[in-house]
């Protein structure tokens, strides 16, 4: 058994530096006027590396209680970094108040994992 606590151990120092201690800065190249603006260096404070082969693993371990939160009536499909809630209701009045519920649970189950989405960037289709 204390072998497989070092394992798991030395694992867990793995995730941990991969995690931890990580910073950022953009480029930005104007190739009309032959220049790059390059920003400050910051501190990640959550999330992981952009275009990491592990990002996606870590982030779907992260959001697999995604569809607990959603107890309502709703079907969420969950494909790497995007996510899909599917309801059904059978009339316009009743899809509009299971709506708000699910998107109720929802707010609350990003808040708690410091999350956030945009409405700008989410579709919304009725289907009759």
């Amino acid at each position: 058994m204390t072998g497989h606590r070092r394992q798991y151990g030395k694992a867990k120092l793995l995730l941990e530096s991969y995690l931890q201690n990580r910073y950022q800065r953009v480029q930005v190249t104007n190739s009309y006027f032959n220049s790059n603006t390059v920003s400050e260096w910051t501190k990640i404070k959550y999330g992981v590396l952009q275009g990491s082969i592990l990002g996606p693993l870590l982030f779907l371990v992260y959001i697999k209680d995604l569809p607990k939160a959603v107890e309502h009536k709703a079907l969420p499909m969950i494909f790497t970094d995007d996510t899909s809630i599917l309801l059904t209701s059978p009339n316009n009045t009743q899809m509009q108040s299971d709506f708000n519920i699910i998107f109720e649970q929802l707010t609350k189950w990003f808040k708690s994992n410091l999350l956030f989405f945009e409405l700008r960037q989410n579709l919304f289709y009725s289907v009759y």
